[in-house]
């Protein structure tokens, strides 16, 4: 092969090389960045731990939530923290689906994931800031509306034998701002039946309880339905009980 064969080579291979490169970053740019455009979404369903699922439905909050998000700065990095604050599906026209994983409250920095996608994202404080005030106004909304409508009790998240979930609601009646409603629900058993999570705590055991407003006063009844004995009354402390002595049930 002649000098100048050998140097034509030289320069292909250089020129390849240095297309392939410019391909790859051009790659993870495409791959870094998060493009939604707020005037085809339809609606975000908003999750959060303590509460049931809320709808975001106006176009300006969709203006708000698409600006939050497409100005964060992308991370390669893996997250393994815990549990996301707020989890969100953005549904589009075309009946396609974003899902993102929002940890923007309390002393979270202000991080998100898009669902199916390496790395994170970093929030500005000014966009953890309107994102926090966007989900908490939701919920807010979701609650009063829901009040005005139909008056409810609180969810109530129990965590005891170190489970968490969602206590189940049973017959009740409700009274607020001078509306009231009374509401018959299945026999004990056959709620139970439909319960998921079966935490193993024994006597003596804190169950904790979360709800999603705070009730004016809260009383809490064992009772023992194998055992010759009344139901007791337990006492409450700082939306905390202790379980009773004795096989039972609360």
């Amino acid at each position: 092969m002649n000098k100048t064969a050998l140097l034509l080579l030289t320069i292909t291979l250089l020129f390849i090389g240095l297309v392939g490169c410019g391909n790859t970053g051009n790659e993870v740019k495409q791959a870094a960045q998060i493009e939604l455009d707020a005037n085809n979404i339809v609606s975000i369903n908003l999750i959060e731990k303590k509460q049931p699922m809320a709808t975001i439905s106006d176009p300006s909050s969709f203006e708000r939530f698409v600006q939050a998000i497409t100005t964060s700065e992308y991370d390669r990095g893996q997250l393994d923290i815990a549990p996301s604050d707020y989890s969100t599906t953005v549904n589009m026209k075309d009946g396609i689906s974003y899902e993102f994983s929002f940890w923007i409250g309390g002393s979270n920095s202000g991080l998100l994931i898009k669902s199916g996608q390496m790395g994170h994202y970093r929030l500005s404080d000014t966009s953890k800031k309107d994102l926090l005030d966007l989900f908490q106004s939701t919920f807010k909304d979701k609650i009063s509306s829901e009040d005005t409508a139909n008056p409810q009790p609180p969810s109530v998240q129990v965590t005891v034998g170190g489970e968490r979930f969602e206590a189940i609601q049973g017959s009740y009646c409700w009274n607020d701002n001078g509306k009231g409603v009374c509401v018959d629900m299945a026999s004990y058993d056959e709620l139970v039946s439909k319960q998921k999570v079966h935490p193993k705590a024994i006597s003596g055991d804190r169950v904790e309880l979360e709800f999603s407003y705070a009730p004016k006063e809260i009383e809490v009844m064992a009772s023992f339905p194998r055992e010759e004995r009344p139901d007791e009354a337990l006492s409450v402390d700082k939306n905390s009980v202790q379980l009773a002595a004795g096989s039972g049930r609360q």
